[in-house]
């Protein structure tokens, strides 16, 4: 008899093991892509997305069991083709006024506001915060392909350089080192990416942060408008998370601010 009780758990455990199986393959796979955002999202050594984003990301797998969200983090030009391609179906944590038309994505409910901010060395040649008096005068570097207010929010390279006296690089990593290096006077950063660096007393010893935004955004979660998920069940899953506890952990993290209008 006891053999016989050991041999029905044993088909009952891998019964249930079989049905987990099945419930886990019956997910539906939607595919998240965005680009590397410095220490917040990135590709380890295993080229594994790891960082606070990617986490935030990962914890929609948790909190519900109808969908399945692959994250992929692509080159930042690279984007809007694989989008447009619908090899792609969310971009988290991003706005539409960041995005072309023909990329099809929707917006879900505001996760958290932020903004782009101007930071320079402390010891710039205009003598401090007086470098941000004119942004017209300074040299400025921002990420090629972004859309900043500073230059009409026109991402177009031939149309920024020939208008502004202006370096554009491929992240906002590079950004801090262009600008800390000397050789840009300004440089233009998502304020939670420089929060995070702000962390190190070493650079807040560097850099000063001008009293404005170049803009302020509301980010959510873009899905594309014929993807395997709606809009209504993104925002769904947004609900979850704001219930769990996991988006007042995020903004945390980031250091983000309440929200305010840029100022003039």
């Amino acid at each position: 008899m006891s053999h016989y009780r050991m041999l029905l758990k044993s088909a009952l455990l891998a019964s249930c093991l079989a049905l987990a199986a099945a419930g886990a393959q019956a997910r539906i796979k939607v595919i998240v892509a965005t680009d590397s955002w410095a220490q917040l999202m990135y590709l380890d050594s295993r080229k594994v997305p790891k960082g606070e984003l990617a986490d935030f990301v990962n914890r929609m797998n948790d909190v519900q069991d109808k969908f399945h969200f692959e994250l992929i983090i692509y080159p930042r030009l690279r984007l809007d083709r694989v989008f447009i391609d619908k090899e792609a179906d969310v971009y988290p944590l991003r706005t539409t006024a960041w995005t072309r038309p023909e990329l099809g994505l929707l917006p879900t409910k505001t996760i958290f506001t932020s903004g782009d901010i101007y930071f320079a060395r402390r010891a710039n040649r205009f003598g401090g915060h007086k470098v941000f008096d004119d942004l017209t005068v300074p040299t400025v570097a921002g990420v090629r392909g972004y859309h900043y207010q500073l230059f009409n929010n026109n991402p177009d390279e031939t149309y920024i350089k020939k208008n502004f006296k202006a370096y554009l690089v491929d992240s906002n990593e590079s950004v801090i080192r262009f600008v800390l290096a000397d050789h840009a006077d300004i440089g233009i950063v998502p304020e939670v990416i420089m929060a995070k660096y702000l962390n190190d007393p070493k650079v807040r010893q560097q850099v000063i942060v001008a009293g404005r935004y170049d803009s302020q955004v509301e980010l959510s979660n873009l899905v594309r408008k014929d993807g395997p998920i709606s809009v209504e069940e993104m925002n769904a899953i947004v609900d979850l998370l704001i219930a769990s506890g996991d988006v007042k952990r995020l903004k945390a993290k980031l250091s983000i601010q309440p929200k305010r209008s840029p100022k003039k």
